[in-house]
């Protein structure tokens, strides 16, 4: 690549996500800002992503392949990405998802406007099996407005449909090079919600637009009732090993200032221990084994009800109409 600066970098982190590789990066070299980048850093996948991305490359310019000879997870992936990023604002696109035609355009104009540290902005939903847009992570009755830190740890509740803890950020890279951050890499679940906590405990602020501008497909499909399989691995739902880095991040936070995020990844850890406690219930539901445990748990933490009972009732009118589907959003 011949850039030395330009005024976006999109990070596109792979792991066997051949299929829709593609579709993902042409959606971020459809962006209108200019000069742009996009970095596709393989994180050693066992399909035929890098070769997609090499062919990719081939085609333009603003394309750059690092490949990785080890898998270490999506955090490390992009720490290394972004380290040799030359963009003034850093962008991330999962390989399975992909942006609006104006997503960049949209945001870096809102958030230099507004001069804040990073943007982000609403989704839309999509089913992958179904191929269809399912609903949109936020409201669109919304209005775009300052992301504060309060609004963040209201809005990163890990029981409900889409958390704050998931948006898709663009961030100044002098901010991320300033402050040191980086993403948690012994994470593998949550990385997005740490990488957001540890901003804010930076002094960051942000800023949110209502905006559905970058399409997230869902790891299990509302209508279609399937898996994604791109990208997937033993870790996808390993919810007692993403208690460690959480507990990593609140040990490095300042109990005088920052009591509000640790409040906020203590009810992050029970929310861990609950859901995989769910898990082993859903996997254990054939037999008795586990429902004591499971219903022990349950008691003690009481803001996980309402979670539960939207499970329960959403799989009981799937029984009762099978042949019910969700209409889309245009």
């Amino acid at each position: 690549m011949s850039i030395v600066h330009c005024l976006a970098t999109v990070v596109i982190p792979v792991f066997n996500s051949a299929a829709t590789l593609r579709r993902a990066a042409e959606s971020a070299l459809r962006q209108s800002v200019w000069p742009l980048e996009v970095l596709i850093i393989d994180d050693a996948s066992t399909d035929s992503s890098l070769e997609e991305a090499r062919r990719i490359a081939e085609d333009d310019a603003r394309v750059g392949v690092i490949s990785l000879p080890k898998n270490h997870g999506k955090s490390f992936a992009m720490n290394h990405a972004i380290a040799e990023a030359r963009g003034t604002w850093i962008a991330v696109l999962d390989a399975d998802d992909k942006y609006a035609d104006d997503r960049l355009a949209t945001l870096i104009e809102a958030a230099e406007r507004q001069d804040v540290d990073l943007v982000a902005d609403n989704q839309y939903l999509f089913d992958a099996g179904a191929g269809q847009i399912v609903g949109t992570a936020f409201p669109l009755t919304g209005s775009s407005g300052t992301l504060d830190r309060n609004a963040f740890i209201g809005g990163a509740d890990a029981f409900v449909e889409f958390n704050c803890g998931m948006l898709k950020p663009v961030i100044r890279a002098d901010f991320v090079r300033r402050t040191g951050l980086r993403y948690r890499e012994n994470a593998r679940l949550s990385e997005d919600f740490l990488y957001l906590v540890e901003f804010y405990a930076a002094g960051g602020r942000a800023f949110l637009v209502s905006q559905p501008l970058y399409y997230w497909t869902q790891a299990f499909g509302e209508v279609s009732r399937e898996w994604t399989n791109t990208g997937s691995g033993a870790w996808r739902y390993d919810f007692l090993a993403a208690r460690t880095p959480n507990s990593d991040v609140r040990d490095g936070l300042s109990p005088s200032k920052d009591t509000d995020l640790i409040a906020l990844l203590d009810r992050r850890d029970r929310a861990l221990f609950l859901l995989h406690w769910m898990r082993e219930f859903s996997r254990l539901r054939h037999s008795w084994r586990g429902i004591f445990q499971f219903l022990e748990s349950i008691s003690r933490h009481p803001s996980a009800w309402p979670f539960i009972l939207r499970r329960v009732s959403r799989a009981a009118w799937r029984r009762v109409s099978p042949g019910r589907v969700d209409s889309a959003v245009t």
